[in-house]
């Protein structure tokens, strides 16, 4: 592969500390098709040892752009065994979260015995809900859907993230306030990066995944260009045979220039402690499994004094 040369200042503390390798191998998994598959969840089969695991139904939380007919909001946690912490536990908020967890396993988990890993997702079989997450992940912005999903609830989806689905998150949990992190995957991965600007003291630290920069130029430059308070740290991750569906033309053998522009836009951001990776053969939807591992360190990770 060729990886474009990407000039940036010194990294972060706990970019150092965390010294990740800028390429990476795809993560050897069966993939879905691209519309998804059902999701087995097979982590949530035996005991796991690091982790409790449980999937919690929320029927008294509603998108107000949600019909009656659309599935309720439903919750994957995995928390650690034994006490907290006096500071409390650190937590990755997952976007997608059936896929996430569909994914997740033991020994992922067994990496980071000290932190809460949550997964929002939606009370369906599969692997996606298509319908509620276009419905909750993108801004009214956006292009249209072409499949006529509805669209433009994130400002809504934001108050419930940060509001009850939070607060049924961490129900009974000891969560250390200054230690939340949030990950998403492609549109999941863009609207992290949208939260990142419009509501950055939400979450310490992000994680966005090949992130649909191509859905709308207008968000692309805004990510690019707003210069205002940062989180205190980014995780970037994009496959390096990513193409949109259905276009014509061999997979590309390097990951968007879309991606290093905002490599680059957010390595000389003040304050931002920005870790980046190129999944070395990951196609689209393989770059979410391939992030799984190092999103979790890097929400585990404490940043250097």
């Amino acid at each position: 592969m060729s990886e474009r040369r990407i000039t940036c200042p010194s990294q972060g503390p706990l970019a150092r500390r965390l010294d990740f390798p800028r390429i990476i191998p795809a993560c050897d998994v069966e993939l879905p098709t691209h519309g998804g598959r059902t999701a087995e969840h097979r982590i949530f089969r035996g005991h796991c040892d690091s982790h409790s695991l449980e999937q919690i139904l929320l029927p008294g939380i509603h998108h107000p752009l949600a019909t009656q007919d659309d599935n309720p909001y439903r919750l994957f946690r995995a928390v650690p065994r034994g006490h907290a912490p006096a500071e409390g536990w650190p937590i990755i908020y997952m976007l997608d979260g059936n896929a996430a967890f569909d994914f997740l396993t033991k020994d992922m988990l067994a990496q980071v015995p000290g932190l809460v890993v949550v997964g929002i997702g939606y009370d369906s079989a599969g692997q996606f809900d298509r319908h509620s997450r276009t419905r909750d992940l993108t801004f009214p912005a956006d292009a249209p859907d072409a499949t006529a999903r509805p669209t433009g609830g994130a400002a809504q989806f934001i108050s419930l993230l940060t509001g009850p689905l939070r607060d049924a998150a961490e129900q009974g949990l000891t969560i250390n306030a200054v230690r939340r992190t949030l990950w998403g995957h492609s549109l999941g991965g863009l609207f992290a990066l949208q939260m990142m600007r419009l509501a950055p003291g939400s979450f310490a630290r992000y994680a966005a995944i090949s992130p649909s920069l191509w859905r709308s130029e207008e968000q692309a430059d805004a990510l690019m260009q707003d210069s205002r308070i940062a989180p205190d740290a980014l995780y970037l991750g994009s496959g390096n045979r990513e193409k949109r569906s259905f276009s014509d033309g061999p997979p590309p053998t390097d990951a968007p220039e879309s991606f290093y522009d905002l490599v680059e836009a957010f390595s000389i951001r003040r304050g931002l402690d920005l870790c980046w990776q190129i999944y070395d053969g990951a196609v689209h939807i393989a770059s979410l499994p391939t992030s799984l591992e190092p999103s979790l360190i890097f929400a585990a990770t404490e940043s250097p004094s």
